[in-house]
């Protein structure tokens, strides 16, 4: 006699399918009514639940174990799959467990429909993705340091000459489109007498001067303006949203910030001194080697002067 095929034989074959998903389903799968009460889930659910018997959650909905905004969240997006007929795929759904914990799933819902196609509730299936988001925010994290560090000279903590270049750039297509006449500022300012520090007293003093000009640019800017460290002694800051009067007032400042606080170099109080230039970015001649060429011949004529000064 030949083995029964149970695979024929549909009344099995759903059974089997059923009990196979109910007990064995690595995803969690759920049926709910229209009221998105659920009616019937496997044993994966339940367990999400902290629940053995799946049995106990039927009749009960999102709100009796998600925090409300979740479960309203997930109660919308029902009611419109019941409205519209259209699933939502792969959804990603984020829970907040506690103040610094988080549970991620990938979620498909879908419309149930009864014997006569009409739509009687939703059904879905949602796999826990918590470990592998994980690993992509930290991934994320990581690239974005490493991008961090790609634009940050070590020595000052400011950004490097790449990124200065790149932040004029982004700043003179932004600024040349305005038409509220508004325009930015470029500082630009290097140590006087710099190579002298490092022969008589050492490069670790001359870094300890540069660090110190550092300082000086961030405590005098807002928090909309970037400080660079661009060369061996030499800084930048672009100033946005400002007018002349404004840009030469921030610029005096930083100058006499570092004029008036001495550095300690070698155990001794030493008084150093910046010579700057300033120029303003012109959209009618956007071109950023002339303002950058503008701005360096402002220095070179506050060095011809004197130094310790802003010419602009």
């Amino acid at each position: 006699m030949a083995e029964r095929n149970i695979w024929e034989d549909m009344q099995i074959n759903d059974k089997i399918v059923i009990d196979t998903i109910r007990r064995n389903g690595m995803d969690t799968v759920y049926f709910k009514d229209k009221e998105s009460r659920f009616v019937w889930i496997n044993d994966m659910h339940a367990k999400q639940f902290g629940v053995e018997d799946p049995a106990g959650l039927i009749g009960k909905t999102d709100r009796d174990f998600f925090p409300a905004e979740f479960a309203e969240a997930a109660r919308a997006k029902e009611l419109e799959i019941m409205r519209t007929g259209i699933p939502v795929l792969n959804n990603e759904e984020m829970v907040s467990i506690d103040e610094d914990n988080f549970k991620y799933y990938s979620a498909s819902k879908y419309p149930l429909y009864d014997n006569n196609n009409n739509i009687i509730g939703t059904w879905g299936i949602s796999r826990d993705i918590t470990e592998q988001k994980k690993l992509e925010l930290e991934l994320e994290r990581s690239y974005h340091k490493m991008e961090l560090l790609a634009r940050v000279d070590d020595l000052s903590g400011l950004y490097n000459r790449r990124y200065f270049y790149e932040t004029l750039e982004k700043y003179a297509s932004l600024y040349e489109k305005r038409t509220d006449g508004s325009t930015f500022a470029v500082f630009v300012a290097d140590v006087d007498n710099m190579e002298s520090i490092n022969d008589q007293l050492g490069q670790q003093n001359g870094d300890n001067v540069l660090r110190k000009i550092a300082e000086a640019c961030v405590s005098n800017v807002r928090t909309e303006d970037t400080c660079f460290r661009i060369g061996g002694d030499e800084f930048a800051i672009v100033l946005l949203d400002t007018d002349k009067v404004s840009a030469i007032g921030m610029s005096k400042k930083i100058i006499e910030q570092v004029a008036c606080e001495p550095v300690i170099l070698d155990g001794r109080r030493e008084s150093v001194t910046i010579s700057a230039g300033l120029a303003m970015f012109d959209k009618e001649n956007a071109d950023l080697s002339d303002l950058l060429s503008r701005a360096e011949r402002k220095l070179n004529k506050s060095k011809r002067e004197g130094k310790n000064k802003l010419s602009f």
